[in-house]
């Protein structure tokens, strides 16, 4: 859950989410519609993907021999947050944290 937390606290991750919900996208269609460098987007889709909020598809193009990515959301991703669990969660944590020194 950690995880995706945190993947979801970046505002450009978010945007990533939203265009990649909509239909599947290249590096570099999400690239140019982000403004973003390659090593950055890089950044960014690891840790949707590790998150597991994202996923791809790797197609060959057999003409230049390289391999492209299209990057798509997971199936039925929904994400609601309830504050009222958070907060549980948080103090589940801290008292752990406590009993932990």
């Amino acid at each position: 859950m950690v995880k995706v937390l945190k993947a979801l606290s970046n505002p450009v991750r978010l945007k990533i989410l939203a265009l990649c919900s909509i239909k599947e996208r290249s590096s570099r269609e999400l690239r140019e519609l982000l403004n973003l460098s390659k090593p950055l987007l890089i950044v960014h889709l690891r840790k949707l993907l590790d998150a597991g909020l994202l996923e791809y598809r790797a197609e060959l193009d057999e003409r230049r021999m390289i391999t492209r990515k299209y990057y798509r959301t997971i199936e039925n991703l929904k994400i609601c947050i309830d504050i009222e669990i958070l907060s549980r969660i948080a103090e589940m944590l801290e008292s752990r944290k406590r009993y932990d020194v």
